[in-house]
């Protein structure tokens, strides 16, 4: 498919100063996992917090134990630092901390008090690939995207795109570079700094589709696309199904060297805004594998399975793999 470039002018204000663990265990290790899966999975489920996994060993610990407060979370490419968000909310008045810190011995490296706009306190932060901006994300059509330097320092904030104000679902994810991908209506759009234009990387002419992931080499994307996880080139070349079951698939994940996928399979509603999947890793090389909890699974699907335990891990929030 040839690439289409399309200039977006985007409302822009800038500071100018600034299973069992033997179903299909592939090749090696304890519990089933090849000795070449490397990384920490981060998950959030129910009330036992984030939770963690360390590859290729298996072994499962709490993260974060107290999340009653917690917004979201991060942790940077290098697997470094952790960025908490968390909501300080008092009668009249919605500040959100920010703290970044180190994994390795808890010392904080940043930490500010950001206020929202539009008095939101549900604000979100993501650490920008170099670790210097923290790009905040909000339900709130009067805070728009917020980027700031990770001090807290307000560098700029887009407000909309061609004069469209930014949805309530649209996804935003860093790049390479700093720039970032953004999901709008039915586009997928690339915004290099300073973010006053971008490029068209994808039209999706499809009526069901989201959860878009991005690898950390900045150059593939995996996507929902009705009950299944796609893979694509960022041009939007390249579309391949890579799951396959009788149910859902859906939130995708990168590992960092972009050779495996984190999906969450059996993919169901709990309530009117809950959801909640079981964890299953295949191998990113453009092949459909089955991943049902019932049927046959594709030899080298590995389901996340925690050292000295039988049952495959569950999730119903964020999910991060570095």
């Amino acid at each position: 498919m040839k690439k289409t470039h399309l200039l977006l002018i985007v409302g822009y204000l800038m500071l100018l100063t600034a299973c069992s663990k033997d179903n299909n265990g592939p090749d090696g290790g304890d519990n089933g996992y090849p000795s070449a899966l490397t990384g920490t999975i981060y998950y959030d489920w129910a009330t036992q917090g984030i939770l963690k996994v360390s590859l290729s060993d298996g072994v499962g610990s709490t993260f974060i134990p107290d999340k009653s407060k917690l917004n979201n979370f991060d942790i940077s490419r290098d697997g470094r630092y952790k960025l908490t968000v968390v909501n300080e909310q008092t009668v009249g008045k919605y500040p959100i901390r920010f703290t970044l810190s180190d994994i390795t011995n808890g010392s904080i490296v940043e930490e500010f008090v950001y206020h929202s706009p539009g008095l939101n306190g549900y604000c979100k932060g993501y650490l920008s690939p170099d670790n210097s901006h923290i790009v905040v994300l909000s339900n709130d059509k009067a805070d728009g995207i917020t980027i700031l330097k990770r001090n807290g320092e307000f560098v700029g904030r887009i407000h909309d795109i061609n004069g469209q104000e930014l949805g309530f679902n649209d996804q935003r994810l860093w790049l390479p570079g700093n720039a970032l991908l953004i999901i709008h209506n039915n586009y997928i759009i690339r915004l290099a700094p300073p973010y006053t234009s971008g490029t068209l990387l994808k039209e999706m002419n499809y009526d069901d589709w989201g959860d878009v992931a991005v690898n950390q080499a900045g150059n593939q994307l995996a996507v929902r696309i009705a009950n299944h996880v796609y893979t694509m080139d960022m041009d939007g070349s390249n579309l391949k199904q890579v799951t396959t079951s009788n149910f859902k698939e859906s939130v995708p994940e990168f590992s960092p060297d972009g050779k495996y996928l984190l999906v969450g399979t059996e993919y169901r509603q709990t309530g009117p805004f809950g959801w909640m999947w079981s964890l299953k890793i295949i191998p990113n090389d453009g092949t459909a594998y089955n991943v049902d909890p019932i049927a046959p699974n594709t030899p080298g699907v590995i389901p996340v399975i925690l050292k000295g335990k039988e049952k495959i891990e569950t999730a119903g929030g964020q999910m991060i793999w570095r």
